[in-house]
């Protein structure tokens, strides 16, 4: 069972700008439009996309440090309505997935972000940060959106772990 702060999820946690529209979609906007409203928020939030700064922190590991638009944490491949965001995921490994869409000015180029997409464990992505960890943090300069299955969280630092084995699921 994963969790972030204490906070349990059993899916997918998801940070950045994804995060963000969901927060900030008005709730009457929602109930007139359905999942157009977050759309339309999308598309208003993205005239004003600043990217999230931070680093990652790894026990036993030098800080990764930098700048990233969107981010998943899961511990399954598909987050709300079958996207892929994690597709080495497994429920059972004792480890979550955490892809990043990172930011440097010279490599906003969606063409490669697309083929990354494809290979997202590759050790030449540039763009596509990937790993599979039992635990770690992340530690932004300011306080952002995290949507824990879908419920938001806001702050500045995450501590994401997993307890193996840990949800008892009946078939």
């Amino acid at each position: 069972m994963p969790s972030a702060n204490g906070v349990h999820f059993a899916n997918v946690a998801s940070g950045g700008f994804g995060a963000e529209v969901t927060v900030g979609t008005n709730p009457q906007l929602k109930k007139a439009l359905g999942g157009g409203a977050y759309t339309i928020m999308g598309l208003v939030k993205a005239f004003g996309l600043e990217p999230y700064q931070g680093r990652l922190l790894v026990p036993g590991e030098e800080p990764v440090e930098g700048a990233m638009l969107f981010m998943a944490v899961g511990n399954s491949r598909l987050a709300g309505g079958g996207f892929e965001v994690a597709p080495e995921a497994s429920l059972d490994d004792g480890l979550l997935d955490i892809a990043a869409v990172t930011y440097r000015a010279e490599d906003v180029e969606l063409k490669k972000l697309a083929a990354e997409l494809k290979t997202p464990t590759s050790p030449d992505n540039e763009i596509l940060f990937y790993r599979q960890l039992p635990e770690f943090t992340i530690e932004a300069r300011e306080a952002w959106h995290f949507n824990m299955d879908g419920e938001p969280v806001r702050a500045s630092t995450f501590a994401f772990s997993v307890l193996p084995r840990h949800l008892g699921v009946v078939f």
